[in-house]
């Protein structure tokens, strides 16, 4: 569009008659001037328009694209078009033909582009492939593979050779079984694949092997807790020498549970839960000892504790003290274990079915199986009504 100004301009007096010549040239050069400013203006604003075409039309083709070899939803196509571009079908096509060969369905394929779109722009020959061999060849299997990647595709986004590969061998200098050494490497945090490993992660398991460490812990903190794995060095070594401190052996799996729990928590998250054991009763000794013999309990929020600790105390009349004695009790849900099977207990007491001085984990830690055949099925007779209450169909209220 033609600004006002300049149309006003190009038909104001400088095309009219001039009578003399030297109002003529004047007006000529003026005429000259804003022609050739009108040219420019015009020419670029005509570029611009082009280049808003061209790229509306990339737009277009990137959400049809999307929408339509893809699977997904136009809204969601809308909103990846801003982090993608694509140009034709040819490289996307050869993508998509390459994640299907190697395992990837159409639903796996749409998850992934979902989280990762710039896959559709990778180089097939030099980037993708070399990659998904790479993969294959350490023993990802073909039904691994998609699982892996979806989970975990900042792996797609690292060099293999100055990444994948040189950390790879140093976790195959770690762990020593294959079958757990693939698991670990493709459940990889984005910290462990883009951290400094030479400085931490190598540094950190030397000092567990000086403290003893059996290789068995050292490999389920590395299954399991790869991040504490790969924490930062000094903050590892202070965690270690803590949970050397508070009493664990080193040859127990709980001394690698516990240094990971540290590593995760601040220093003042860690204090603030002694103040919370405080509200129930229990003094420092008596969490340190709980924590010696279940770690995780530690990591509970407050809330979470709060409702287990309300229902088990308040609600079930069970000693704080006792569960101090076997925290374990507080890892299980609270709705699919602890209050069914707390419920049933409370019944077969009150009705004298049970002894009072029954073990709190007697009746926790048994299997599903186990606990309906001890504590239902060989009660069903003097209480119909306890599976139900089991099923939370029943308040155990009612029935008592």
């Amino acid at each position: 569009m033609i600004p006002n100004f300049l149309i006003s301009i190009l038909t104001a007096s400088s095309f009219t008659y001039c009578k003399t010549t030297q109002t003529h040239l004047g007006s000529l050069r003026q005429h000259n001037a804003l022609l050739s400013f009108f040219n420019s203006f015009t020419s670029r604003a005509s570029s611009d328009s082009e280049s808003d075409r061209n790229h509306h039309k990339g737009d277009t083709f990137t959400i049809s694209y999307l929408v339509n070899s893809c699977g997904l939803s136009s809204e969601l196509a809308k909103e990846l078009s801003k982090r993608v571009n694509l140009k034709n079908p040819d490289g996307p096509n050869d993508v998509l033909d390459l994640l299907k060969n190697y395992g990837f369905s159409k639903a796996q394929i749409a998850k992934l582009v979902e989280k990762h779109p710039s896959v559709l722009v990778a180089k097939v020959e030099t980037t993708l492939l070399p990659k998904l061999k790479f993969f294959r060849s350490i023993g990802v299997s073909t039904s691994d593979m998609p699982k892996i990647l979806i989970g975990n595709h900042s792996l797609l986004a690292r060099s293999l050779e100055k990444c994948l590969i040189p950390r790879y061998e140093i976790l195959r200098s770690v762990i020593r079984n294959d079958q757990k050494l693939v698991r670990v490497f493709a459940n990889a945090p984005v910290r462990f694949t883009y951290g400094d490993i030479l400085n931490n992660l190598v540094p950190n398991i030397k000092v567990l092997r000086k403290c003893s460490v059996p290789q068995t812990s050292i490999s389920l903190l590395m299954d399991h807790f790869l991040s504490a794995a790969s924490a930062k060095h000094s903050k590892f070594v202070e965690a270690v020498k803590s949970v050397k401190e508070i009493g664990f052996n080193p040859l127990q799996t709980t001394f690698v549970i516990a240094v990971y729990v540290l590593v995760s928590m601040s220093k003042a998250a860690w204090e603030s839960r002694f103040e919370v054991y405080e509200r129930w009763g229990w003094n420092r000794e008596m969490a340190l000892a709980a924590f010696r013999k279940f770690p995780n309990f530690m990591k509970l929020s407050e809330e979470t504790l709060a409702k287990k600790m309300s229902f088990l105390v308040k609600d079930m009349g069970w000693p704080s003290e006792d569960i101090a004695k076997d925290p374990v009790i507080l890892g299980y849900s609270l709705e699919k274990r602890i209050i069914p099977r707390l419920s049933v207990i409370k019944i077969l007491k009150s009705k004298c079915l049970l002894e009072n001085d029954l073990h709190l984990s007697s009746f926790i830690r048994p299997t599903e199986e186990d606990f309906l055949n001890k504590f239902v099925i060989n009660f069903q007779e003097d209480v119909p009504l306890l599976l139900d209450v089991y099923k939370g169909l029943i308040d155990y209220r009612n029935v008592i």
